[in-house]
This record gives structure tokens, C-alpha cells and sequence, in this order.
């Protein structure tokens, strides 16, 4: 299992999608600081913080960047094979197809929490420039911790909601069809991000939860983790099912 993560990565580390991924990553920081800029200067009674700087930051990741940077990760993984035709030949090794598919979901997993540390870095990076530029209020190690830990719960909850997209890449073959959907669940996201039930809707409910904004609406939050947790178990029920009653042409 280890060796097929590790070529995973390594089949990911050469394709054109890393650069993507990664500037995809480096606008979170950058719209982030640039809005918190902004609105001092539009209102010079809100200081810039780097509390406000992660706090616009998350908020982007969980609702708009990441799903959309997270279904391309998603899609190349699961439809490499497909597209570039070499799933025959990959298995003329004996490798286990259960396996061979845990691994991707794995490496998935793996590519979603790297990235959102990653984003941490920079903004922790990006604000620190800033701060000796013209200076930041609350620029202070807790503040960081805090929501480095928020950044790991994110990731994994952001995990959970992007699975589907994996299924759908396998069942389609395709990047088209996922980055559709994840277009319409971004709609989504800003749509509902303020309703009601917005709990009801994972890749909403999963900022919620993270961000403890769950308690305002009526829902009780196991509802909404009960609702995340079967997003992402039957799309990995389905996406190994399908693998395995599927050819392999």
C-alpha cells in the first residue's frame, strides 16, 4: 500500500496539475490580505490582523477555492489511468484493485491536508512581510496555532465532501463532468452560506462545524457530521464498487 501512495505522488508530482493546485493555493493568502488591506483603508477604524487575515483566508478555502482546487486533485487522480490509457497496462501487475483505489483516496486525503498547511504557511508568511511593511495587529503565535488547528479540521472535513468528485471522475472518465459539479456546489456554497439550511448542505455544513457556527441554526451538528460521513462513504463504497464489476480497457 505504502509503494502505491508513494508512485501516486509521483505520478502527481510530474503532471501539469501541481502548478495549478499550487498558484491555486498562493491566491487564497493573496485575496485574503488584500481584502483585509481594503477594508482599512475604506474603513480606517478596522485594523488589519492576523485573525482577519485567517479567518478570510478559511472562509475562502471551505467554501470557494478549495472544493474547486481539491475536485481537480481529485479527478486527475482518479481519471489518469483512464485518459492516458495506461490502466491495462498498470495491471498487468498483481495489485489488488480495493487497494490499488484505497491508495488513491489516500493519497487524496494526503493532498488535501498538505495543501492546507501549505496555505497556512503562506499566510503566516505573507502576514509576517505585511506586519514589518505597515504592521498587523494580533500578529502573535496563538493566533497561528489556533488556526492551524482549524486548517487540519478543515482539511479533513473538506476531505470527507470532496470524495464524490473522485467517484464521478471515475465514473465519467473525465475532469469535465466533476469540475462542473463543483462549479454548481461552489454556487452553492455562497448561496447558502448564510440560510438556514445551509446545515443540511455538506460542503456548507463543513465550515460551519469548523468555524462553531453551527449552534446559531436549529440542527443539531451530529446531524450535519452524520451527513458529511455518508457523503464520503458512499461515494467510497460506490467509486470501489464501480472499480471493481467495471473492465479494465
Amino acid at each position: 500500500m505504502a509503494n502505491m501512495i508513494y508512485c501516486e505522488f509521483l505520478k502527481f508530482k510530474r503532471s501539469k496539475v501541481r502548478l495549478i493546485v499550487f498558484l491555486g493555493t498562493l491566491v487564497t493568502p493573496l485575496l485574503a490580505i488584500i481584502n483585509g488591506i481594503k477594508n482599512h483603508f475604506m474603513h480606517t477604524e478596522n485594523a488589519v490582523t492576523l485573525f482577519g487575515i485567517y479567518d478570510s483566508a478559511f472562509m475562502f478555502l471551505m467554501l470557494l477555492f478549495g472544493p474547486l482546487i481539491f475536485s481537480i486533485i481529485a479527478s486527475y487522480l482518479f481519471s489518469r489511468e483512464y485518459t492516458e490509457k495506461t490502466l491495462k497496462t498498470l495491471f498487468v501487475v498483481p495489485i489488488s484493485k480495493k487497494k490499488f483505489l484505497s491508495s488513491k483516496f489516500i493519497t487524496l486525503f494526503l493532498c488535501i491536508l498538505f495543501l492546507m498547511l501549505i496555505s497556512w504557511t503562506e499566510i503566516l508568511i505573507l502576514g509576517w512581510i505585511c506586519n514589518i511593511a505597515f504592521g498587523i495587529e494580533q500578529f502573535n503565535f496563538p493566533t497561528a496555532l489556533f488556526f492551524l488547528i482549524k486548517m487540519i479540521l478543515g482539511a479533513i472535513l473538506l476531505y470527507f465532501t470532496i470524495t464524490p468528485f473522485a467517484f464521478l471522475a471515475m465514473y465519467t472518465r473525465g475532469f469535465v463532468i466533476p469540475m462542473i459539479v463543483a462549479s454548481i456546489i461552489v454556487l452553492g456554497n455562497v448561496i447558502l452560506s448564510s440560510s438556514p439550511i445551509a446545515v443540511f448542505f455538506p460542503w456548507t455544513a463543513s465550515y460551519l462545524i469548523v468555524n462553531n457556527r453551527i449552534r446559531q441554526s436549529a440542527c443539531p451538528a451530529s446531524i450535519s457530521f452524520l451527513i458529511i460521513f455518508l457523503v464520503f462513504l458512499f461515494s467510497y463504497i460506490y467509486s470501489i464498487l464501480l472499480f471493481e464489476k467495471s473492465d479494465i480497457d
